[in-house]
């Protein structure tokens, strides 16, 4: 069975606590149970909101990406709540095993807000990526991606993070930064990175194309399924691309992230809330 982990470039002291990837141990936290995720918290009050919180993202997130809902899962994921007054941050831990997930386990902390509106929605992420590839997705797309989750302050802040990183030519290029399989110590540019080229690629294709264009990356190659899912000759031609959307979105005098909001945050699209209230009912 493999063993991986995600974090969030926020979270600090627990995730060198993690790195092993070593299940999670019970705290005199309260707890709280929904079909899919186990909660402990501080108060049963801060337990509930956030399993009512995961299930809801697990909900919205599975059907923006694939189209549609998970399976319950037959375990509940774990996860354990820190309360602090910082940012907010997070380390999801997988077991795999003949293209399943075995074992998931996810830590979330900062303030309770910050943790329902950017690291919450991150780790869910993360799990829904575990079951649809059965196996460790490559560190640029899961981060990059999952980015795509978190509230428009995040989303922001890492479109920020992109423009300083070309602005003074410290990204790598894109036949590197697919073939990293740890996470590097400039782990910020890294992030900002993977936000932007995760970004361009939905933007452009979409998210099932995205999917599937990382899946065949890793069993084709990268110049291979570039060509077969967005038209171009190689991974060099696509960084070319990348870099050239990257500045007519500068030149334009506006960030990449005002482009299309409705339809890259899918978790600010009134559509998938009605659809959401609609499966819950009243």
């Amino acid at each position: 069975m493999d063993a991986h982990c995600v974090r969030s470039p926020a979270f600090r002291p627990i995730a060198a606590l993690m790195l092993g990837c070593l299940p999670l141990l019970c705290g005199a936290g309260i707890s709280h149970r929904t079909t899919n995720f186990v909660v402990e918290a501080p108060n049963a009050e801060i337990a509930r909101t956030v399993a009512d919180h995961a299930e809801k993202c697990r909900r919205t997130i599975a059907r923006a990406w694939l189209g549609k809902e998970l399976a319950d899962w037959t375990r509940p994921c774990p996860v354990k709540v820190k309360l602090t007054g910082g940012e907010a941050g997070g380390l999801t831990s997988f077991g795999f095993d003949h293209g399943h997930v075995t074992d998931q386990s996810m830590v979330v902390e900062g303030r309770l807000e910050r943790i329902l509106a950017s690291a919450l929605p991150h780790e869910v992420t993360h799990t829904i990526f575990a079951a649809y590839f059965g196996g460790p997705m490559p560190r640029w797309a899961d981060e990059g991606a999952s980015l795509l989750s978190e509230d428009e302050r995040e989303r922001h802040r890492h479109d920020q993070i992109a423009d300083d990183l070309l602005a003074r030519r410290g990204e790598v290029s894109l036949g590197k930064l697919f073939q990293i399989e740890e996470y590097p110590k400039d782990l910020m540019s890294f992030y900002g990175q993977g936000y932007s080229i995760s970004r361009f690629l939905i933007e452009i294709g979409g998210r099932p194309r995205f999917l599937k264009f990382v899946r065949d990356g890793l069993e084709a190659g990268w110049d291979r399924a570039t060509l077969d899912h967005y038209g171009l000759a190689d991974v060099r031609e696509l960084d070319r691309a990348w870099r050239s959307w990257h500045r007519v979105a500068l030149t334009a005098n506006h960030s990449p992230r005002q482009r299309d909001d409705a339809f890259l945050a899918y978790g600010d699209d009134p559509e998938l809330d009605r659809a959401d209230q609609a499966s819950t009912g009243p």
